[in-house]
C-alpha cells in the first residue's frame, strides 16, 4: 500500500483545514489511511501509520486527550483533533510531549470532509503510483467513456454510489438497449435493472464481472475505487457475449482513470453543499442573501429540525445535564453529517445547518430520491441508533416555498420539538401538521402569560388568596377544568373527598365570582391559571 509523507498530506490539506500541533518527529512519518479514533472494533485491527481522527475529542479534558494521545502512540498513528488557533497554553503543553505527531483541525470543518479529503488525497496519490496510473492527463468523464467504448467496442455508462448517470458514450453506431436508453434519458439506473445493478457479485469483486440480464444486451461491470472507498463504477453494454471477452485489463485501467476524476467530482460536491448548508444558515437565521450563493436555499423543501431525545426513566436526562457541552455538539455534528451522507445515497441535494443544539436539514421537494422523505428520516433515526449510538426526536414541516414560510416552519419545528421534550415524548418521527393544535394551544397560553391584556386577573386573585390564606383555589380549579367538570376525576388526582372538592368549588364561586357553568369565562379562567402556573399545556 501506498505511504504519504505526513508532511506532504498537511501541505496538501491547505486553506486552514488543518495545521500541524505538535510535529513528534513528523518528517519520519507516512500516513496510509484515516480512521475514527471513537471506533474500538476498527481499532482493534488499525495498522501503523493511519490518522486517527479525534471524533467528540474534548481537548480541554486533560485526562480524554491524554488517553487518545497514548492510544494514538499505541498504534503508532498519527492524531487530528479540533482546536482553535491559537490552540490553549495547557493543550499545546500537553501535547508537546506526545510520542506521536498531533494535527490541529478547524473546529468549523466537519469530520466527515477531513476524513473524505484525507481519503481522497491518499488515493489519488496511490493510483498515480500504480503502473499504468499516469495516463490520467486531460479530458474528462465523456471522453473517458467514448474513449474506452472506442478501444473495446461497446457502449459506456458510469454510475456513482447514487445510480446517477454522469457520463456514458455517444459514438455512432454502439450498441443500445431499451435499460440503456431509459438510463441515458432519465440520468439514473431504471428501477427494474436496479437488482441486477447492485448485485453482490459485481459490488465485492476486484476484477470486472459478466452480466447478462434477460432482454438486455450482454455486459460487463467494473466497479471505481479510490483505496477502499467505493466511487461508482463502469459498465459496457456489447452487441453481443464474443465481443465482451478479453476487455478486462483495459476496463480497469479505465476505472483507476474515472476514480481521478470522480474524486474531483466529490470536491466539487463538496463545495456544493458548503454552499447549501451556509445558504439555510442564514435563511433560519433570516439573514437570506448575506454572502449566500445566487438562488439561496432550494425551494420549495421539506424542513427537518433533531433533537438529541430524552429517555424515560431519568438517567438519560442526568447524564445529559452532565455531559459537556462540547461532546453535546459533538453529537449533534455527527448527526448534521450523517444526514447529510444519508440524503445523498439516497438521491437527495440535503443543505443542513446546526443552530443552538438542534440540527435542521432541507431536502427540496425536486430532489430525484425515489423514497419519500417521510421514509428518509426514519432511515436518518435508524442509522443515528446504530451508528451514533444516539436517539433523537425530529419533526419534519409541510412543504414550503417561500422563505418566509420557511422561517415560520423552523419555529413550528422549535415549538414542537419542545412540546415533545417537555411531554417526555418518546424519540422518533414526527410532523409539525399533525402537532399543531397542541402549537396554537402553546402559543395562547404563552401570549395570555405574557399581555396581562389578555387576562381577566382572577387567576392573579386566586392566586394571592391562596398565597395569603394556605389556600388551594389554582390547584383545585384547574384540576377540575382539565377534567371537564368530572369531579370523581379531578378529587381523584387532588385525593380529596368529592364533597371537599364541591365544596371549594362553590366557595370559589361566592369569594372571587367564578362562573363555572359559562364557557367562555371557564375556557378563560382554564388559559389563565394555565399561563399562571407556568405549564405548557392546560389539558396535559
Amino acid at each position: 500500500m501506498t505511504a504519504m509523507p505526513l508532511e506532504q498530506l498537511v501541505e496538501a490539506l491547505r486553506g486552514g483545514v488543518i495545521s500541524p500541533l505538535s510535529d513528534g518527529a513528523a518528517a519520519e512519518w507516512r500516513v496510509t489511511g484515516a480512521e475514527l479514533l471513537d471506533h474500538p472494533e476498527a481499532l482493534a485491527t488499525t495498522a501503523p501509520g493511519h490518522l486517527l481522527l479525534g471524533v467528540g475529542l474534548d481537548i480541554a479534558d486533560r485526562d480524554a486527550l491524554g488517553a487518545a494521545l497514548r492510544t494514538a502512540a499505541d498504534q503508532s498513528c498519527a492524531l487530528a483533533v479540533k482546536c482553535p488557533a491559537p490552540p490553549p497554553p495547557e493543550v499545546s503543553a500537553q501535547v508537546a510531549t506526545a510520542r506521536v505527531p498531533v494535527l490541529a483541525v478547524d473546529p468549523r470543518v466537519p469530520w466527515t470532509r477531513v476524513q473524505r479529503l484525507v481519503t481522497t488525497i491518499l488515493a489519488a496519490r496511490r493510483t498515480v503510483a500504480e503502473p499504468g496510473g499516469g495516463g490520467t492527463t486531460g479530458g474528462d468523464l465523456f471522453s473517458l467513456a467514448n474513449a474506452v467504448a472506442g478501444i473495446v467496442g461497446g457502449a459506456v455508462a458510469i454510475m456513482d454510489t447514487q445510480q446517477v448517470v454522469v457520463a456514458y458514450s455517444n459514438l455512432t453506431d454502439q450498441p443500445i438497449d431499451e435499460t440503456r436508453r431509459r438510463g441515458i434519458l432519465g440520468r439514473r439506473v431504471p428501477e427494474d435493472a436496479l437488482a441486477d445493478h447492485l448485485h453482490r457479485e459485481v459490488w465485492v469483486s476486484d476484477t470486472v464481472v459478466r452480466r447478462h440480464r434477460p432482454g438486455d444486451l450482454p455486459r460487463t461491470a467494473v466497479v471505481i475505487r479510490a483505496g477502499e472507498d467505493v466511487l461508482g463504477s463502469l459498465w459496457v453494454a456489447f452487441p453481443d457475449e464474443a465481443a465482451a471477452a478479453d476487455c478486462g485489463p483495459t476496463l480497469q485501467e479505465a476505472a483507476r482513470v474515472a476514480a481521478l476524476h470522480m474524486l474531483a467530482l466529490r470536491r466539487q460536491v463538496d463545495a456544493e453543499q458548503e454552499s447549501r448548508d451556509r445558504a439555510l444558515r442564514h435563511a433560519l437565521e433570516g439573514r437570506s442573501g448575506q454572502g449566500d450563493p445566487p438562488g439561496g436555499v432550494r425551494l420549495p423543501a421539506v424542513l427537518i429540525g433533531l433533537a438529541e431525545a430524552v429517555q424515560e426513566g431519568g438517567s438519560d436526562e442526568e447524564s445529559w445535564e452532565a455531559a459537556t457541552a462540547a461532546l453535546r455538539r459533538a453529537a449533534l455534528l455527527r448527526a448534521l453529517d450523517l444526514a447529510v451522507l444519508d440524503g445523498r445515497s439516497l438521491g437527495y441535494e440535503p443543505a443542513a445547518a446546526l443552530l443552538g443544539e438542534r440540527v435542521y436539514v432541507l431536502l427540496p421537494a425536486a430532489g430525484s430520491g425515489s423514497v419519500s422523505t417521510g421514509v428518509l428520516l426514519e432511515h436518518l433515526l435508524d442509522r443515528a441508533r446504530h451508528s451514533l449510538h444516539r436517539s433523537f426526536t425530529a419533526v419534519d414541516s409541510p412543504t414550503v416555498g417561500t422563505t418566509s414560510a420557511l422561517l415560520a416552519a423552523r419555529r413550528d419545528i422549535d415549538a414542537a420539538l419542545d412540546h415533545l421534550l417537555e411531554r417526555r415524548a418518546g424519540p422518533g418521527a414526527y410532523h409539525a401538521g399533525d402537532l399543531r393544535p397542541e402549537l396554537v394551544l402553546r402559543r395562547l397560553v404563552g401570549a395570555v402569560h405574557e399581555d396581562a391584556e389578555l387576562r381577566t386577573g382572577i387567576a392573579e386573585r386566586l392566586r394571592a388568596h391562596d398565597a395569603e390564606h394556605a389556600t388551594d383555589y389554582c390547584a383545585t380549579l384547574l384540576t377540575y377544568l382539565r377534567h371537564f367538570g368530572d369531579v370523581a376525576a379531578a378529587s381523584a388526582e387532588l385525593h380529596i373527598h368529592q364533597n371537599t372538592l364541591r365544596l371549594r368549588l362553590r366557595r370559589a364561586e361566592e369569594l372571587f365570582g367564578v362562573a363555572l357553568a359559562d364557557p367562555t369565562r371557564r375556557l378563560l379562567l382554564t388559559l389563565e391559571l394555565t399561563a399562571l402556573a407556568g405549564l405548557a399545556e392546560p389539558w396535559s
